[in-house]
């Protein structure tokens, strides 16, 4: 039987693993971190765009969609997480460099909560101009990312 003293522990471990997914642009293994009814959830108050909430596919979905503007896939770096109950709270930054040579960077707080181990909901913080200036054309006004490949 596990110790709820290491819930905090076994969060880190996932939001690492998190991380570990989307820099490989694995869709696969990011929803099989999430749960059923998960959802992410932008903090950012303008441009409306920016205020989203994404089910599982479509944050799965997204390191890729971004990508496609990019000469290599964005990359996620983990700063600094700490955990209590069933909640992590990590910094993080982001490097990226656009197709028409363009830099994204941008730093990032995310609220991640869980659920029987698996993460449940993401709240995210961060620069929503330097997103808006870089990404805000490739949204539609749901704040959902065109996908070509449909």
């Amino acid at each position: 039987m596990s110790d709820t003293n290491d819930k905090p522990v076994q969060n880190k471990q996932a939001v690492k693993a998190y991380f570990d997914a989307v820099n490989q642009m694995d869709e696969e293994r990011i929803l099989s971190l999430l749960t059923n009814d998960f959802a992410i959830i932008s903090m950012n108050k303008n441009p409306p765009v920016l205020r989203y909430k994404w089910d599982a596919r479509q944050f799965a979905a997204a390191p890729r969609l971004m990508s496609e503007h990019m000469k290599k896939p964005i990359k996620l770096r983990l700063l600094a997480m700490t955990a209590e109950d069933d909640r992590v709270a990590v910094e993080a930054d982001s490097y990226g460099e656009l197709t028409d040579g363009r830099i994204y960077e941008n730093a990032y707080h995310f609220l991640f909560s869980f659920r029987d181990g698996r993460i449940r909901e993401v709240r995210e913080y961060c620069c929503s101009y330097t997103a808006y200036d870089l990404f805000g054309r490739h949204l539609n006004d749901k704040g959902e990312y065109e996908d070509k490949a449909g």
